[in-house]
């Protein structure tokens, strides 16, 4: 690393020193030492951090790599037992963050944060002033321009013809501005050119350093959200899986699997009897995640999530059984069911002389192609006597974009009875703002869990032309209080996440909310 700084900055003191050697004349040279002063200032301020940087991530490779063949079971414990994993401060500190909400995640058995919510591209630019240092460029260019224009000034408000020596001495100072002009120009053009090609290959540079930090760290420590995730679900499953293969079997229950390997099939030949008289038994309810106002603090709505009181393994999340209902189809009947059930709670809170606050239920693609949902919800508001803005219906993004005309069709009836109507999963994608000029939906959720990177300049376009539209955005998955800052300054009012409330059962949510 010390070679590397070194190099660079005798690089750019090198070209520095042999243009200011053959400055023409003292305002050249005035110019030059500007530019220096610049250049200096970009090199402490960017490229020095970036080299710096850089090392940091291949030596945290190395300690990583070095921890694997030291402890290849658990290597996350000896790489968060490193003091100095990158050996540079800023660096250190970060992962010092980072590592202590992961082991408050794990204590909790929560799903772990990618480290690039801590370390990423933003926070790397931020660090090396690179808002400024992109700057540097440009500015050696108008330098120079600068000096073209006053040394032509300069030359030519010299002229004058009263005599032959007057007119001579006059052309001497004509042509010496002309070439005080020519040479700041072309002084500026080659040391923009000289920084500007530095700082993107040692800012190049230390991306690729980067993504192979992260590529090891992914592979060897703490895998993605997403693989964390998929790992969780399957885990659930086989685990619940094994469990139910082990209850002893009712005279009605026909849960017999062949052991053939078709591993699907032996999954729902399982689940699917159980999850049939889970139904009928009732064994099927809610929880309520409250959706709060960011300013506040106070609930405003809440988001229906169902879950599964077995009568023996206790409670299970969706990801214990939901997976398999969307592949059969039978997710429709799950989907009526708890739809039902919340328009029950909606009239037991109003006959309770509560004003309920307004819960959202989630409608997926299959539920859409499968059922009339809009003569469904109808018939609820009739059954039920509840208003319609009693609920708030999410439908599912890939509904939008796999089945446009189908999807729309649909919102829009709902819309018609006075549904509020959601687009769920949004990811922040620029492209599916401008779509809902032809959209059917009311709102946006924008799911932080789907975002690589939440960038507060681009939330703030995003945010923007979304009020153009009039469609309201809301946001879920806010674990920390950077994404509240962030969402705030972009105008987002309203979200939802482990950081205000989890999930909780009905009961407690009336409790928390006011609802009692």
């Amino acid at each position: 690393m010390k070679k590397m700084i070194v190099c660079t900055a005798a690089l750019l003191i090198a070209a520095d020193g042999l243009l200011l050697s053959l400055a023409p004349d003292t305002l050249s040279m005035l110019i030059l030492i500007i530019m220096s002063s610049f250049i200096a200032l970009g090199f402490f301020l960017g490229l020095m951090p970036s080299l710096m940087y850089g090392t940091g991530f291949r030596v945290a490779r190395q300690n990583i790599e070095q921890a694997l063949d030291v402890q290849s079971t658990e290597t996350w414990i000896a790489v968060f037992k490193m003091e100095f994993l990158f050996r540079q401060k800023t660096l250190d500190n970060l992962f010092k963050d980072y590592k202590n909400k992961v082991e408050q995640q794990k204590e909790d058995d929560e799903i772990v944060s990618d480290v690039e919510e801590y370390i990423n591209e933003d926070v790397l630019s931020l660090r090396t002033w690179q808002g400024f240092v992109l700057q540097i460029p440009g500015i050696l260019t108008g330098l120079g321009i600068l000096g073209t224009f006053i040394g032509l000034i300069t030359g030519i408000s010299s002229i004058g013809f009263s005599s032959v020596e007057a007119a001579l001495e006059s052309i001497a100072v004509l042509l010496g501005g002309i070439e005080t002009a020519f040479y700041t120009s072309i002084a500026g053009v080659i040391l923009s050119i000289i920084f500007n090609t530095l700082n993107r290959i040692i800012w190049n540079s230390m991306l690729r350093e980067y993504g192979l930090f992260t590529e090891t760290f992914h592979k060897t420590v703490i895998p993605s959200v997403e693989e964390q995730t998929r790992k969780k679900m399957n885990r659930d499953i086989r685990n619940i899986l094994s469990k139910l293969d082990r209850i002893p079997k009712n005279p009605g229950f026909s849960i017999s699997v062949e052991r053939s390997g078709n591993k699907s099939m032996a999954n729902e030949q399982i689940l699917m009897p159980q999850i049939r008289e889970g139904l009928k038994k009732g064994e099927f309810t809610f929880y309520l995640q409250s959706r709060v106002d960011l300013n506040t603090r106070k609930p405003v709505a809440a988001e229906a999530l169902v879950r599964w009181n077995h009568s023996t393994l206790g409670l299970l999340t969706p990801s214990a059984f939901v997976p398999l209902l969307e592949k059969n189809g039978f997710i429709t009947r799950m989907d009526t069911y708890i739809w039902e059930c919340v328009c029950k709670t909606v009239r037991r809170w109003i006959d309770a002389g509560i004003r309920p606050v307004p819960i959202s239920v989630n409608l997926s693609k299959t539920d859409l192609m499968a059922m009339d949902v809009a003569g469904f919800f109808g018939e609820m508001l009739d059954k039920y006597r509840i208003p319609p803005r009693a609920l708030e219906l999410e439908i599912a993004k890939n509904a939008y974009v796999e089945n446009p005309e189908t999807t729309n069709d649909v919102a829009g009836s709902l819309r018609r009875l006075g549904f509020k109507v959601i687009m769920d999963g949004f990811d922040g994608d620029y492209i599916s703002v401008n779509m809902l000029n032809n959209t059917e939906a009311d709102a946006l959720k924008l799911d932080l869990r789907f975002m690589s990177e939440y960038r507060e300049n681009e939330l703030q376009v995003i945010f923007e032309q979304a009020r153009k539209l009039s469609i309201e955005i809301m946001a879920e998955g806010i674990e920390n209080t950077e994404q509240i800052s962030i969402l705030k300054k972009a105008g987002c009012m309203v979200g939802q996440g482990f950081y205000f409330h989890k999930p909780m059962s009905i009961e407690d949510f009336e409790t928390a909310s006011g609802q009692k």
